[in-house]
């Protein structure tokens, strides 16, 4: 399987590449730096897009228009919106929620919809999901994801996400992961390891657990790339590609 895999941050990618190890080739292009990796029998293109959501959409379409890409996989750190999430825990990203995209005072669309979508959530791929956690010795939770293009370090806006959407963490690239693999009619899957706690220790936090290179996500790549052998593609259609019309003159 061609895997496309998207970090945001050099902290978030040099573990993945220690752990997997069997670098064919790297790049960069359109300023993202594309490292190609041979493991478990897939080919993996690993992308590091830098932060916030146009940057790691940006990404998602590099790796499907360059390399056809089958699936899409994001890892990265993410600051808890509730008590109940351990700093240094790794969770599975279920679904995710663009809660700046506000149509609102256009036609009272909920704030987080994409126009035509019908929802606020981008769902990720439960198939995969389901056959991850059946490889682990015990369960990790499936969380509800606030994406947006705001690092939040405050407790108001923090009950906002935690209030308005049910979100249990909050980061900056996974809506725009999710909407470039939705138009695409690829499955997308992604870990999170919490940074920091649901508090105004936000900032500090993330810098000590980033400078410590806290992951815990690379751990699980090995049964990670082995639930994704045999794994379907989405039923979704792919968006036609380098399609031409004449134009009416």
């Amino acid at each position: 399987m061609r895997i496309g895999i998207v970090t945001a941050m050099v902290e978030e990618t040099v573990p993945i590449i220690t752990k997997l190890g069997g670098v064919v080739a790297e790049d960069n292009i359109a300023g993202v730096r594309i490292v190609q990796i041979e493991a478990g029998g897939h080919t993996v293109y690993l992308a590091n897009s830098g932060i916030g959501e146009i940057r790691a959409a940006l990404a998602v379409q590099l790796l499907v228009d360059l390399f056809d890409i089958e699936v899409v996989l994001n890892f990265g750190f993410v600051g808890s919106l509730t008590g109940s999430l351990l700093v240094g825990e790794t969770v599975i990203a279920g679904r995710a929620v663009h809660y700046q995209f506000d149509l609102s005072a256009v036609d009272g669309t909920p704030a987080g919809e994409y126009d035509g979508r019908g929802t606020v959530f981008f769902e990720t791929d439960r198939e995969i999901a389901d056959r991850f956690l059946a490889a682990l010795p015990s369960p990790l939770r499936v969380v509800t994801v606030a994406s947006g293009d705001k690092f939040v370090g405050d407790r108001e806006t923090k009950k906002r996400l935690r209030d308005e959407f049910g979100a249990d963490i909050c980061e900056m690239e996974l809506a725009g992961i999710c909407l470039a693999a939705e138009r695409n009619g690829i499955p997308v899957f992604s870990l999170k390891v919490v940074s920091d706690a649901a508090d105004e220790s936000a900032p500090v936090s993330f810098a000590e657990v980033v400078g410590k290179g806290l992951t815990e996500y690379e751990k699980l790549l090995p049964e990670l790339l082995g639930a994704l052998s045999g794994v379907s593609r989405s039923s979704r259609p792919p968006v036609v590609r380098g399609e031409r019309r004449p134009v009416k003159k």
